[in-house]
């Protein structure tokens, strides 16, 4: 099998069969908060991503580099967390400067979005294999987190026109719509 087909493979598994929101269950922010318009969940989603696949390859690098030749290994968590942070600050405040539309989207929530679990997974779950492997489960999750936020936000935006009862208004219509979602993807499971 080629590197291609590979990479391809691992792009579906991680975006479908393997998504943080849906079926790792990481990043659950995205169910919890209304998501707003589909364009502004997909520029949190595409941060996101650019987060998690820059945060992962640091993560790796800094864990097999600093952490493991100073005998520190037990501080990954602390290290992979202010990682995180860190990049997601700098692309921040750099996509702020490039664009203020992005910067308006992203608002006060740029730090939170970095802690998110998800981020922090996909640091912890790319430490398997080479750096490559890391950026790439951090871009290709990332990539899930996407689809699932822009996928959310399409079903609110749906929702706010339909009927629903008023006991299913907001969180739990929401709750419902992820898991109808989240059984989809666990269609995916058998490719």
């Amino acid at each position: 099998m080629s590197n291609l087909t590979r990479a391809l493979l691992f792009l579906v598994s991680c975006v479908f069969t393997q998504n943080f929101v849906f079926v790792r269950l990481m990043g659950g922010s995205a169910l919890l908060k209304k998501a707003g318009s589909v364009a502004t969940a997909a520029i949190v989603g595409g941060y996101t991503a650019l987060v998690m696949a820059v945060s992962a390859a640091l993560n790796w690098i800094v864990y097999k580099k600093a952490l493991v030749p100073l005998g520190a290994k037990s501080l990954y968590l602390v290290a992979f967390a202010a990682v995180a942070l860190l990049s997601a600050w700098l692309i921040a405040l750099a996509l702020k400067r490039v664009s203020p539309r992005v910067g308006k989207a992203l608002g006060e929530n740029g730090a939170a979005l970095a802690v998110n679990c998800a981020v922090l997974g996909a640091s912890l779950i790319g430490m398997g294999g080479g750096i490559v492997r890391a950026a790439l489960t951090g871009l290709f999750g990332g990539l899930g987190y996407l689809l699932a936020l822009v996928l959310l936000a399409g079903v609110q935006e749906r929702l706010e026109f339909s009927r629903v009862p008023e006991s299913m208004k907001g969180l739990p219509i929401s709750l419902v719509s992820a898991g109808l979602i989240a059984l989809a993807f666990m269609g995916f499971i058998g490719l």
